[in-house]
């Protein structure tokens, strides 16, 4: 029978457990205790359920289907490219390393394609880092019974043998299959999962007996990392540049999924998230409402855009989070209707975002009528513009002015942050001005640049996993992974660069010899 990823992913959703195990047929894996087993969502290479029958079965050799042809599989799933009708299976087409792969295995982990690798360690990896977007949640996996080496021999629980190739041929497999491995773990900022090996090796995190004291029903986290904090992180600053997380409506609707984005952005140490607020039907045309699209929320584009507004209630428990997690919000308003909505919160800043600067009369009401922070982006816009903002904008309590180029992703070199220090030039003539960059480019050098420009503004997406039927942030950074926080520190230690404007002798500094 055929089934779908969406299977899989369901699957582990209901399981209801926070582990996955992946199992090979090292001789190692015969020193797990298999009662420890029984919270994890387990995956099997190969034949590996001859030793522990999981959830799901990956393989794509010959062999393991000859062994499940003349047996009863014992997985609920098998993702394969030799699928049999009598299992439930997901057809994979395989991929062999070669030299005409344009990309090393590690960069095509991050395709959007899934196929079967050579080495199916790697697939299975690419699974759970799946599984971990689709659930939205940073996910551990333990890699049980991968010794990399026939001189331990087999797991004598899956018959102490393997079923195919010479000894020199299968150990090559399994030394490039460690080699694999150690290019992915050295990008295991970028994933969505934390990787532990469990064995002997020199970057395995635990041994079998460590693995069993932990998970014999037992809770249990991995010790934190003895690695020194950054200068960003462990200094007590006072930083006068602000980070913004621009969740926009990456959150699609779901309150937990939001308030989870929330919480990452404290804990990176962003200052505000950032939301946005539109009238749905004044914002687009009826024919763009008509259009099919299909989400959750129904069959139309009207149906998808209503699911991603939040109301009142959705505003307030933002309130709320935010008060928890001692972090700020605000967010653009893109047109009137928004506006009145969201002046019901008593903001101190709002937005003004680059989509609307051909909407001048918006702008002059809000202009005449907020005595707040105004954070306004200039995306699209040109000197007539910037013209227009400061001559209107002089009621506002402070005047947020972000270099912006509205293309996603913006190249580096049309990022223009030059435009920053031209703004921090006319704060000296209206000194309600704060300059400020906001970032559609990848990365941080950008960002690190506008502060050095004079920038006290920082914004950047953040998304948290990917979403099958929304649209694709291909600017955001993903809060499932370190990189937001990363971020953060980069832009703290761009800020702690830069030191002082007043030129004097540091305690730090000394001469060599003196006259």
């Amino acid at each position: 029978m055929k089934s779908s990823f969406f299977d899989v992913f369901e699957l582990f959703k209901l399981s209801g457990k926070k582990n996955i195990a992946i199992i090979g047929k090292g001789s190692s894996f015969d020193h797990i205790d298999l009662e420890c087993l029984d919270e994890f969502f387990v995956i099997n290479i190969n034949d590996s359920e001859k030793a522990y029958s999981g959830d799901v079965g990956m393989y794509h050799f010959e062999w393991v289907r000859d062994y499940l042809a003349s047996s009863t599989g014992q997985c609920t799933f098998y993702l394969t490219s030799k699928p049999l009708e009598k299992n439930n299976h997901i057809y994979i087409s395989e991929r062999h390393e070669d030299p005409e792969n344009y990309l090393p295995i590690q960069e095509r982990f991050f395709e959007t394609e899934f196929v079967l690798e050579d080495a199916t360690i790697i697939s299975a990896l690419k699974l759970c880092n799946l599984i971990a977007d689709y659930v939205r949640d940073k996910l551990e996996v333990y890699l049980l019974g991968f010794d990399f080496t026939l001189s331990a021999g087999f797991s004598q629980r899956s018959g102490g043998t393997v079923d195919f190739g010479e000894e020199a041929y299968v150990e090559n497999i399994l030394h490039s299959q460690r080699a694999y491995l150690e290019l992915l773990m050295a990008h295991e900022k970028d994933l969505s999962i934390t990787v532990n090996h469990v064995g002997s090796q020199d970057f395995s995190h635990l041994n079998p007996s460590q693995f069993n004291q932990a998970f014999n029903g037992k809770a249990f986290t991995l010790g934190e990392s003895t690695r020194p904090k950054s200068i960003c992180q462990s200094a007590k600053r006072n930083y006068k540049v602000k980070v913004i997380a621009e969740i926009t409506t990456n959150h699609f609707g779901d309150l937990q999924l939001l308030k989870k984005m929330i919480l990452a952005a404290a804990e990176s140490g962003a200052d505000y998230i950032k939301l946005q607020k539109r009238d749905v039907e004044s914002f687009y045309s009826p024919e763009e409402l008509d259009k099919p699209y299909t989400s959750p929320f129904g069959e139309t584009f009207r149906d998808y855009r209503y699911g991603l507004e939040l109301d009142e209630f959705g505003f307030n428990m933002v309130e709320k989070w935010c008060n928890e997690f001692d972090i700020k919000w605000f967010a653009s308003v893109l047109d009137l209707p928004s506006y009145e909505f969201i002046k019901k919160f008593s903001p101190d800043m709002i937005k003004l975002p680059s989509t609307i600067s051909e909407h001048t009369d918006f702008l002059e009401t809000v202009a005449d009528d907020f005595r707040g922070d105004v954070v306004l982006s200039t995306g699209m816009t040109d000197s007539a513009y910037e013209k227009f903002v400061i001559e209107k904008f002089n009621k506002c309590r402070s005047l947020y002015l972000l270099q912006c180029v509205s293309a996603y992703p913006t190249m580096n070199e049309d990022a223009n942050v030059a435009v920053v220090r031209h703004y921090h030039d006319l704060s000296k003539k209206y000194p309600r001005i704060i300059p400020g960059y906001s970032s559609h480019d990848i990365g941080s050098l950008c960002c690190q640049l506008s502060v050095a420009a004079g920038g006290r503004m920082v914004e950047k997406h953040v998304k948290y996993g990917n979403t099958p039927w929304a649209h694709f942030d291909n600017v955001a950074i993903d809060m499932l992974t370190d990189n937001f926080k990363k971020f953060v520190d980069d832009i703290r230690l761009a800020e702690l660069c830069l030191g002082s404007d007043s030129k004097e002798v540091l305690k730090s500094e000394h001469h060599k010899y003196r006259k």
